[in-house]
């Protein structure tokens, strides 16, 4: 008992994932009631990145390479590369499903929270965030339009309408709240039952009536775009960039936004298309936060002022 107690403790962000995945699939009464608070759960993980943020601490000159480099990858690189090698495998409404994830905006709970629990500069995650969603109601639409195999239509108006109202009150609250009121203790442990939640809801709100040879091509579809992340990430180390940054842009160059791939989906039909959906997000969420223990234990102690103040928020979660 006292080594599976310790396991969950120190890995309490795979736990939850995995908790919240089975939970969706076993007993997926409450997701359907929790559906339309969704938007409201995102708006908090973004408050989460929000929170002490100051643009007087946003140097141009320092981000602008690994900023250009994670939407180029998140909104290029990743569905260029990867949907025709889905379009060979998959077909239908499945295929669809990978298509509108490919051409998500950036997931921006889930990639700054793993940016922040694996040491990585979450200041940087938070700007590319905030340019996908700025580039997001043109990127999705025209991705989706140029891939699918027939015409669609995607409201981009609705799109700037609801993004805008989550990062806005996100926003809002964020500068309303004093800052030093909430600790990053509870800013990671409100981050990851959020997560948990949201999967929870993605999970149980789908059909899911796609055969298990189709989900496992897509899981590694979904594996492969992290690759594809960490592959950047990698050659920018190699050029110096400085590990915080690179842990940054492998978090935030391919971690596609569930809710809005979800809503998308549903405006075509829902069923395979949310199954779809759904598995790659998952095991995105499950691959990214096996790495953060790896992640948490290397990245240096001097890098940022915020490293040293997470070192034992780190620590508590994962056993470092």
């Amino acid at each position: 008992m006292g080594r599976i107690r310790n396991f969950v403790r120190s890995q309490r962000s795979l736990v939850v994932v995995l908790a919240a995945t089975l939970a969706g699939v076993t007993y997926p009464a409450f997701a359907a009631p929790l559906q339309p608070i969704v938007p409201v759960l995102v708006a908090g993980l973004i408050f989460t990145a929000f929170y002490g943020f100051s643009f007087g601490d946003v140097s141009a000159r320092a981000f602008s390479i690994p900023v250009l480099v994670s939407l180029v990858c998140l909104y290029l690189l990743v569905p260029i590369a990867l949907y025709p090698i889905a379009a060979l495998v998959l077909s239908g409404d499945v295929l669809l499903g990978v298509l509108i994830v490919l051409s998500a905006p950036l997931a921006a709970g889930s990639s700054i929270i793993w940016t922040r629990l694996s040491g990585g500069n979450t200041l940087l995650a938070t700007v590319i965030v905030l340019g996908s969603m700025v580039l997001a109601p043109l990127a999705m639409p025209t991705t989706i339009a140029i891939f699918a195999d027939s015409p669609v239509e995607l409201s981009a108006s609705e799109m700037v309408v609801e993004l805008g109202a989550i990062v806005l009150s996100a926003g809002v609250l964020a500068a309303l709240v004093p800052n030093g009121t909430v600790s990053e203790g509870q800013l990671d442990g409100f981050s990851v039952a959020t997560l948990g939640i949201v999967i929870y809801v993605g999970v149980g709100d789908s059909a899911l009536t796609v055969g298990l040879v189709q989900l496992a091509l897509v899981a590694g579809i979904a594996v492969a775009a992290l690759c594809l992340s960490a592959g950047l990430a990698f050659a920018l180390y190699t050029r110096g960039l400085g590990s915080d940054d690179c842990i940054s842009v492998l978090f935030a160059s391919s971690m596609k936004n569930l809710s809005v791939s979800v809503m998308v989906g549903a405006v075509f039909g829902g069923g395979a298309i949310i199954a779809s959906i759904t598995a790659f997000h998952v095991v995105q969420q499950l691959v990214s936060s096996s790495l953060v223990r790896r992640l948490g234990s290397t990245a240096p102690a001097t890098t940022a002022a915020q490293s040293s103040d997470l070192e034992p928020v780190a620590s508590e979660q994962l056993g470092d």
